[in-house]
């Protein structure tokens, strides 16, 4: 699950960064294979241990249902501020709730919520942009996931 939701936030940051937009198809393919996924550790992960190092947490109704939390809290957040954060993003934190669990998607949230708001300073200070400038998020919570999956290696837990 590491590679495909690192490929994921790659593919995401590459057409938010481009089109400035997230593709439902894109997402929809991803959500596909990380349930097909999902679903044949939890048939074989018994037979093929291996199959049960690909997953970032332990399937079970309560972990994914809690892995979905933080999306569910985005979408209330992105409908309350008239889209202040565009849906492209919720449905990529649902997704990568899914495939991470979450503690690690809560982690990706506060860290690329960090890198952005400094990045807007930067942007802002510069002169480049204000206040009413939107910035792409995919290649914030790219930077912030390979620097929370570095971590958790160095440390062994991921």
């Amino acid at each position: 699950m590491i590679l495909l939701s690192l490929l994921l936030l790659i593919m995401c940051s590459y057409t938010d960064l481009r089109e400035r937009g997230i593709s439902v198809m894109l997402l929809a393919a991803f959500l596909t294979s990380s349930i097909l996924l999902m679903i044949g550790v939890s048939i074989l992960g018994d037979k093929y241990v291996m199959l049960k190092g690909m997953l970032l947490y332990e399937p079970g109704v309560l972990s994914i249902v809690s892995a979905l939390v933080p999306g569910i809290v985005l979408f209330a957040v992105s409908r309350i501020s008239g889209g202040a954060v565009g849906m492209g993003d919720v449905y990529l934190i649902f997704i990568l709730g899914f495939m991470i669990g979450f503690e690690k998607i809560t982690a990706l949230i506060f860290v690329s919520t960090a890198i952005t708001a400094l990045f807007g300073m930067f942007y802002m200070i510069s002169g480049r942009g204000g206040r009413k400038d939107s910035l792409p998020y995919a290649p914030f919570m790219l930077a912030a996931y390979i620097c929370i999956m570095s971590f958790l290696h160095m440390k062994g837990a991921a």
